[in-house]
């Protein structure tokens, strides 16, 4: 289950993409059908016409029911899954000598440096922080918060929102890429209560071990 999942997220794009032609071609055939069982003048003809209506019909609805399955599947159930899903795992090098760890990956280029801003906690320059917001902005309306996730060995990282004092975090997305003052999923303010909040960025590495979390305060306005 879990390798499925992964190749859902891994290979999202694609997916779309042979499901959008797949869903184009059996539209056409049903148009087509369709024109032709309309025209059509004998009692036989039209029954097997509409036979190709059907089998195109299928055909068309069956593509459109796998793509909202894959939307669904990719947007509102892995963000939600444990980052274990989605970290690679190691493989064990036969070649290696004995009682030498394997090397791990060389660390990601740094960026230029980002001070730390005030009010924030456990944020990294260059590692784990987040860009935009900064801590105590105001906030309305879709927005499109940027981090910085340049860790060693990143295996998973997600984004998460609280009321201000509150322990009850809510995972907005996910993502298992490095980003440098990387733009993440929007986010639509406009349908929390206006108030102060909490952003928490949380990064898991290769092994499964959750580092200390980058937290800034914020604030929902109305829009």
């Amino acid at each position: 289950m879990e390798s499925l999942l992964r190749f859902f997220k891994d290979y999202e794009t694609l997916i779309y993409l042979i499901l959008g032609a797949g869903a184009a071609v059996s539209l056409r055939a049903l148009l087509s059908a369709w024109s032709e069982w309309r025209l059509a003048v004998f009692g036989l003809e039209k029954e097997l016409i509409f036979q190709r209506v059907r089998i195109s019909g299928s055909f068309f609805l069956l593509f459109v029911l796998i793509a909202l399955s894959q939307f669904c599947l990719v947007t509102f159930i892995a963000p939600y899954l444990p980052a274990s899903t989605f970290i690679p795992t190691a493989t064990l090098s036969l070649t290696a000598p004995a009682g030498v760890p394997p090397q791990s990956n060389p660390s990601p280029v740094n960026a230029t440096a980002i001070p730390t801003p005030p009010g924030s906690v456990g944020c990294l320059p260059n590692q784990l922080i987040f860009t935009f917001p900064q801590p105590g902005e105001a906030l309305k309306g879709k927005i499109t918060p940027r981090v910085t996730v340049n860790l060693p060995d990143l295996g998973f990282f997600k984004y998460e929102y609280a009321v201000a004092g509150s322990d009850e975090w809510m995972t907005i997305a996910a993502d298992n890429q490095i980003k440098i003052d990387g733009e993440l999923n929007l986010w639509d303010t406009s349908l929390l209560t206006p108030g102060d909040y909490q952003l928490r960025l949380v990064a898991t590495n290769n092994l499964g071990e959750t580092l200390p979390p980058c937290i800034i305060p914020i604030r929902i306005v109305a829009p």
